[in-house]
């Protein structure tokens, strides 16, 4: 059987695109927002059915009861190299009170843009990785390497879909993560999330305070939420040590922030708050260790609290990361650097500048992926997806027709140069 031409692909994808278009459009019409979560299973049920029809072999691995990620695999006759898609099918909560022009769930398109939630950050991209993958299974080509998507749950709140996937033992020798990057080749920096809490031992009436706060007082107290003060003025300094000291290449300074995100203290106006907590982000540059900056932060906290009276004796307690936003008020995305001297990139590269007729640069994604657990495992990775960072999570979420017919294009292309590595 004589075997199709990549340019044969090429065109094919442009006479099927309204296939694509409508499987992406069905990934949008199931709704999948998270928070709250839970929701993910009919999409991962009727996509694990589309890739039974093409020849897959489909596993769901539960990441929670009830919730499982989606892998399907064409199976290569070497057995050898395995090449993965990885995409999550969560995607960013819909408020009541947003005035979206149409319905975010709806899911359907014209000759410019497919539209709703999810279309740009990531069912677009899913659902191009998967429909390359289908017309290679339908084209009859006899892989030499294994092909898998991976369908994963959480990653919208930091949850262990892929985490899972990659301990359970679903690895392979290259990821691409069709996150919405305008189809460039990226690594990522990375972020964790902690509470800093500061706690008293003592309760006071608010008519103490007097006596906590004058000489001659007689009571040695402190008012919890004004000792985090001076831990969020210390967090202030670190960050703008950051800013002047870390580097990376093409990564303008100053990417490496501490916000104080969310803050809870006190009980009620008559009391001495006795507890404050806050709730911070961290990012750090792509060759940056997560234990390293959970050090370094650590260090610099105690540091500040020892030049506290009060707090010297009361120290901080510092509580990092969790694998959910919604479930453990906590996150954690390792970062990604991405070696373009790596075989796989470097095949990455020279795919891209043929199909898209641009010559490609490595840079680094502004956000965070589940490319980083990926790194964590060792298995290199880029990011590389149709549509704009700046369009995910915004009402009126829509993506290009063109840049999702474009990501097909590539993926099919870099899936046959793949196969003959």
């Amino acid at each position: 059987m004589n075997m199709k031409t990549i340019d044969e692909f090429l065109s094919e994808i442009e006479e099927r695109k309204d296939e694509l278009l409508k499987c992406a459009a069905k990934l949008i019409s199931f709704k999948t927002p998270n928070p709250p979560a839970k929701n993910t299973l009919p999409l991962q049920k009727w996509l694990a059915n589309e890739m039974k029809k093409i020849g897959m072999e489909v596993k769901l691995v539960d990441v929670y009861p009830g919730e499982p990620d989606l892998v399907g695999t064409l199976r290569g006759k070497k057995g050898g190299k395995t090449l993965v898609f990885n995409g999550h099918v969560d995607v960013a909560e819909v408020k009541e009170d947003e005035k979206w022009d149409f319905d975010p769930f709806k899911g359907f398109y014209d000759d410019r843009y497919l539209y709703g939630r999810g279309s740009t950050d990531m069912k677009g991209g899913l659902a191009a990785a998967f429909f390359a993958a289908k017309l290679i299974a339908e084209s009859g080509l006899e892989l030499k390497n294994n092909l898998m998507i991976q369908s994963v749950i959480g990653e919208e709140a930091g949850e262990p879909g892929t985490k899972r996937l990659l301990e359970k033992g679903y690895k392979c020798d290259f990821a691409i993560i069709p996150e919405p990057n305008g189809l460039e080749v990226q690594g990522q920096g990375g972020v964790i999330t902690f509470w800093i809490k500061t706690k008293s031992p003592d309760v006071y009436h608010d008519a103490v305070r007097h006596k906590m706060i004058h000489a001659g007082g007689g009571v040695e107290a402190a008012n919890t939420i004004e000792k985090m003060c001076k831990i969020i003025e210390g967090m202030q300094e670190l960050e703008r040590y950051w800013g002047v000291m870390k580097k990376y290449p093409k990564i303008s300074p100053g990417i490496t922030t501490l916000n104080p995100s969310v803050i809870e203290g006190g009980r009620n106006p008559i009391f001495i708050p006795d507890e404050c907590r806050i709730w911070y982000t961290a990012h750090f540059l792509p060759n940056e260790d997560v234990e390293d900056v959970k050090k370094e932060i650590t260090d610099h906290v105690m540091n500040v609290a020892k030049a506290d009276v009060w707090l010297r004796k009361h120290p901080p307690e510092i509580t990092w990361g969790g694998e959910s936003l919604v479930r453990e008020k906590g996150e954690v995305f390792p970062s990604s650097h991405i070696d373009e001297n790596n075989p796989y990139v470097k095949l990455l590269l020279q795919v891209r500048e043929k199909i898209l007729q641009k010559k490609p640069e490595v840079s680094i994604w502004p956000s965070v992926s589940d490319a980083g657990w990926f790194s964590k495992f060792g298995v290199p990775s880029a990011i590389c997806g149709p549509g704009r960072i700046e369009d995910a999570h915004i009402i009126n979420e829509k993506i290009s027709v063109k840049e999702l017919v474009d990501a097909a294009k590539l993926y099919t292309a870099y899936i046959l140069a793949f196969n003959e590595i």
